[in-house]
C-alpha cells in the first residue's frame, strides 16, 4: 500500500513536471516566433533577451521544485545535500564574491557579442543575465532589507524556508510559482520566530546547536 502512495505520488510529480514544461514551451515559442517576425532589431532584441531571462527563471523554479525537493534526483546527490544544509542554515550561501564578479565580468563580453550579432545568441545573453541576477538576489532574499526591494519574492522565500518547503520555489520572480500554484497562501503570516530562525546569523546557529 506504501509502495502504492509512493508511486502514485511520483506519478503526480511526473506529470506536473511535464505540465510545466509545456506551459513554458508554448510561452517561449510565441515570443520567438515574435522576435521573428518584428522588423525592428531593437525589439527583436529584447523579444529574444527577456526569452533567455525567462528561460532561466524557468530553469531556476523547475530544478528546485522537481529535483532539489523531490523524487527526480539522486538521493546521494551532493547539490541535494547542500540545498537541504541551506534550509538548515539559511544564511550559508555557496555563492561568493569572487564567483559573482566572474559571473559579471563574463556577462560583459557575452553582452558585447549578442549586441553585435542580434542573433538568436541574444537567448542565451538573457539566461545568463538571469544566472548572474539570480546569484545576487538569493542573497538579497536573505537580507533584512530585500523586504524593500522585493517584498513578495522574500516573502514567498521565508515560508519556503519555514511552514511550506512545497511552495515558493522561485527566487528571480513569482511569476512560475503564480502560474503553477505553488506560491504560499497570501493569508499566511509570517511570525516572530521565522524571521528569528530566517535572518539568524549562520555562525549564530551552528553555536547555539552545539551547546544543545
Amino acid at each position: 500500500m506504501e509502495t502504492q502512495k509512493i508511486s502514485l505520488g511520483k506519478r503526480k510529480e511526473l506529470q506536473a513536471a511535464i505540465s510545466c514544461i509545456m506551459v513554458f514551451a508554448i510561452i517561449a515559442t510565441v515570443l520567438v516566433l515574435g522576435a521573428g517576425l518584428t522588423t525592428s532589431s531593437t525589439f527583436k532584441f529584447l523579444f529574444l533577451l527577456v526569452t533567455g531571462w525567462l528561460g532561466w527563471t524557468f530553469t531556476e523554479y523547475f530544478l528546485h521544485r522537481f529535483w532539489m525537493h523531490n523524487h527526480f534526483r539522486n538521493v546521494n546527490s551532493k547539490i541535494y545535500d547542500m540545498h537541504m544544509n541551506h534550509h538548515k542554515h539559511p544564511q550559508e550561501i555557496k555563492i561568493d564574491g569572487t564567483q559573482r564578479s566572474i559571473l559579471f565580468v563574463g556577462g560583459i563580453w557575452i553582452f558585447y557579442f549578442a549586441l553585435i550579432w542580434n542573433n538568436y545568441f541574444t537567448l542565451f545573453l538573457g539566461f545568463y543575465v538571469g544566472l548572474t541576477l539570480y546569484s545576487l538576489m538569493h542573497i538579497m532574499l536573505h537580507k533584512k532589507w530585500g523586504r524593500y526591494i522585493f517584498p513578495k519574492v522574500q516573502k514567498a522565500h521565508i515560508h519556503h524556508h519555514g511552514k511550506y518547503p512545497d511552495k515558493g520555489f522561485s527566487f528571480s520572480t513569482i511569476i512560475w510559482d503564480w502560474m503553477f500554484n505553488t506560491l504560499p497562501p497570501k493569508e499566511e503570516v509570517i511570525s516572530e520566530r521565522m524571521l528569528g530562525f530566517y535572518f539568524k546569523p549562520d555562525k549564530e546557529m551552528k553555536e547555539s546547536k552545539s551547546r544543545n
